[in-house]
């Protein structure tokens, strides 16, 4: 598990150091990648993720758990990390398992959300007022001319923020102190930042899906997502399948941003976030050219099979900031 596969993406100088509020959040997440093992996989996990719950589960799924640290001449077995980055690859080799990572450029241009923006804008469904800023002067413009009303809500992000982590909220047409301090020291550190009018939720969409090396698209499901009034994620809502005909519409824009991917260079799972507000569907939010908990939350939707919604739990909201 890297979860903090965006910061190791975001750092800018080759040199990445994992913070221990990432580790002590891939600990949490890691006994969670059971879900998405299949008969014959191993998962490396560290020795504290590891509970004798966890070991009975994963031997009567016959699924080997294997510490890093203790891990060698894994050759039967193909490295699959959370998300394609340096360190992840550097685990695979380590182990000696088959590591065949997308290069890592590709992987860092098609996970940004300037390209996610971008590509919005090319299918014609940018959100409206939704801009790039590499100044603080484009900014202000921005905020200004898309939030005039002093109760108009809106986020400005980095381009690798993940989990609501790496952005500032605010509302009216200026930026508050604490808000133009973080922008300045972004815009400082020669980061683009994106900025968006906040969307007042009525439900939120997960497409998760895996490409494969010859651009064939496979859609696994929709997950339900759920957050609070800031958009930090909950958990999940099991049991409520989408309504048919928006289940069309998400489908189609996710094959579309497949497709899109693999003409990138990309192949491997993905995840396309979708809102659906009061004004109706803002069909793409954001790519996550990894796994993503939506997986997670797709594949225990299909072994519990619930019968009414059923909240779901991942604990990562345990390690927010």
């Amino acid at each position: 598990m890297n979860a903090d596969f965006e910061a190791e993406l975001a750092s800018t100088n080759g040199v990445y150091r994992r913070s221990s509020f990432f580790d002590s959040l891939n600990r949490r997440l890691a006994p969670h990648l059971l879900w998405l093992a299949r008969p014959g996989d191993a998962l490396l996990l560290p020795p504290e993720s590891s509970s004798e719950q966890l070991r009975t589960e994963a031997q009567r799924r016959v699924v080997e758990l294997i510490s890093p640290p203790q891990a060698k001449n894994q050759s039967a077995h193909t490295f699959t990390p959370w998300g394609w980055t340096p360190s992840a690859a550097a685990l695979g080799e380590r182990v000696g398992a088959i590591t065949q990572p997308i290069p890592f450029n590709v992987v860092q241009r098609v996970n940004s959300k300037l390209w996610s923006h971008q590509l919005e804008a090319e299918l014609g469904i940018a959100q409206m007022g939704a801009a790039i800023a590499s100044t603080f002067e484009e900014l202000q413009e921005a905020v200004a001319h898309a939030c005039p009303r002093s109760n108009d809500k809106w986020v400005i992000k980095s381009p690798f923020g993940f989990a609501a982590r790496d952005r500032v909220l605010g509302r009216g047409g200026f930026l508050d102190e604490p808000q133009a301090k973080w922008c300045r020291r972004r815009l400082a550190q020669g980061e683009t930042l994106v900025f968006q009018p906040w969307l007042a939720v009525v439900r939120e969409y997960g497409i998760v899906m895996e490409i494969s090396p010859d651009g064939t698209i496979e859609i696994h499901g929709i997950s339900d997502l759920q957050t609070n009034g800031a958009g930090t994620g909950k958990g999940y809502l099991l049991g409520r399948p989408p309504a048919p005909h928006r289940a069309i519409e998400l489908e189609k824009i996710a094959r579309v941003v497949g497709e899109r991917l693999f003409k990138e260079g990309y192949y491997g799972p993905a995840g396309i976030d979708a809102l659906e507000h009061a004004g109706g569907l803002h069909p793409l939010l954001e790519i996550n050219a990894r796994y993503t908990m939506g997986f997670v939350a797709v594949a225990v939707e299909r072994s519990l099979k619930p019968t009414t919604p059923t909240f779901w739990s991942t604990g990562e909201e345990k390690c927010a900031r």
